[in-house]
């Protein structure tokens, strides 16, 4: 019988523990974001990461093996910005502060920090930022849009949670349900959380939230929010966990021939072998790979999210009161403090003007530009930067893609076509006022060459497409 762990303060084996099972839980998200994406790919940035990720699996208490895996996907991300979904940038800016503060210890002490002090370190952090997206996320919701039936992302991402049977969910008797529910949960969420009294009905709570919305297609998003609840356990958990495992001998001869396998050469050369097939197969059939790798994924996820969670829920309601490690929610290094205070300002970024795209809104109908202001409690007066001011119809360009953005009516903003057009070497195009009033308005053109260079600017900010008023939806 597991017995509470005197003091607050998280046992070394625990605290190892711990850090194991959020780098293992940290790689299956950065797998699934990777197949949900861009699917088996190669020739890419993005394979390295896999293969840290997979190779991270095989040990995860392995310091090297982790930094090694954050080491890639920084890079992969960096490469990929600023054309990156909001968890894709919570996730670059965790791994940055992470390396940031794992280089600066091991220059202090001249070697790697243990598994386990890296975890406390790190933990306050990864909660910290948990709840920063949350709240942002709930704050963003806060629009007319929103809790417009016709309109809100809600109701279109609730008809996806069936997404086996689709004819389970029609109908309208859902979607005021969805809209209500979804703020209620986001607003709860980080309230429950931060607080160690309710921490474990926030982790109920949000992991029932993540896997409805990995079912409706946010995987990766929910992978990576399931993978930070790590961060919220209890410090006496892998006690509790090896606790309820002593008391069957299935589990705990599964656990022991699973660590003999990972130790093996041979496995993770075979697990590429087997990405490898995958791509050769699944690229032959881009449709039924597309469709498999979609269904695969909400499927994996969902079956960690149940057993994981039920695993769980078996370990903590036995051994007494849960203890946890002091300092709950406070970055107290200064790397760590930039992190939180970057995810801040990236989160009021659409509210001053600065940017739309990958602002943690999640689905929220939110409209932060000129004319089209939404939000039925911060007023459009807080804008401070003027780059999305303007909006534009595009009235043709030599690149398809970007002639078909206003194709049905979307207006852009003239900031990002012009940011596009610079990034797309080559790009010409022209450009018209989104509203002119019934005067003839001339065309003005933007082409790569004579576009003035930002280059910090284009790697950062970017923004979303604005729908026509006559084209309701999420």
């Amino acid at each position: 019988m597991s017995t509470p762990l005197p003091g607050r303060a998280a046992r070394p084996a625990d605290a190892t523990g711990l850090f194991g099972l959020f780098a293992a839980a940290f790689a299956v998200s950065l797998i699934l974001h990777q197949l949900w994406w861009f699917g088996f790919e190669v020739l890419s940035p993005h394979f390295v990461v896999v293969v840290a990720a997979l190779w991270t699996i095989l040990r995860p208490t392995s310091v090297r093996r982790f930094l090694a895996m954050i080491s890639a996907e920084v890079v992969s991300v960096a490469l990929d910005m600023p054309d990156v979904g909001s968890h894709t940038l919570l996730v670059l800016v965790s791994c940055a502060c992470v390396l940031t503060y794992a280089g600066w210890t091991t220059a202090r002490s001249r070697r790697l920090p243990e598994p386990g002090a890296l975890f406390e370190r790190i933990a306050p952090f990864l909660r910290a930022q948990l709840l920063v997206v949350y709240a942002a996320a709930a704050i963003a919701k806060m629009n007319t849009a929103f809790f417009d039936a016709d309109v809100s992302c809600a109701a279109a991402l609730s008809a996806k949670v069936a997404w086996f049977d689709p004819s389970l969910l029609e109908g309208a008797w859902r979607v005021a349900p969805s809209i209500y529910g979804t703020v209620a949960v986001e607003v709860a969420l980080p309230l429950l959380l931060a607080v160690r009294r309710t921490r474990l009905l926030g982790l109920a709570l949000g992991g029932a939230f993540h896997t409805i919305l990995a079912m409706a297609g946010n995987v990766p998003f929910s992978a990576l929010g399931l993978a930070l609840y790590v961060a919220f356990l209890p410090a006496d958990t892998p006690s509790r966990l090896r606790a309820v495992a002593a008391r069957r001998a299935g589990p705990a001869r599964w656990a022991q021939r699973t660590r003999r396998s990972a130790g093996s050469r041979l496995v993770l050369p075979a697990l590429i072998g087997g990405w490898l097939a995958a791509t050769a197969i699944l690229s032959s059939e881009p449709a039924v790979g597309r469709a498999l790798i979609s269904n695969g994924t909400r499927m994996v996820l969902v079956a960690l999210a149940l057993c994981g969670g039920a695993v769980l829920a078996l370990a903590l309601r036995r051994g007494g009161p849960s203890v946890y490690s002091s300092g709950s929610v406070r970055p107290w290094h200064p790397v760590f403090v930039v992190g939180i205070l970057l995810l801040v300002v990236n989160s009021l970024s659409p509210y001053l003007g600065l940017k739309t795209e990958s602002s943690f809104t999640m689905f929220s109908n939110l409209q932060t530009e000129r004319g089209a202001w939404n939000h039925a409690l911060i007023p459009e007066a807080v804008r401070v930067f003027g780059y999305q001011d303007e909006l534009v119809r595009v009235s043709g360009s030599n690149d398809p893609a970007l002639a078909r953005r206003t194709d049905g009516g979307s207006r852009v903003v003239r900031f990002e076509l012009e940011r596009y057009v610079r990034s797309h070497p080559g790009t010409t195009a022209t450009y018209l006022p989104a509203a002119v009033d019934g005067r003839v308005a001339r065309a003005t053109s933007a082409e790569s060459a004579g576009s003035p260079a930002t280059p910090i600017l284009d790697r950062v900010v970017k923004f979303r497409d604005v729908r026509a008023p006559e084209r309701r939806g999420c």
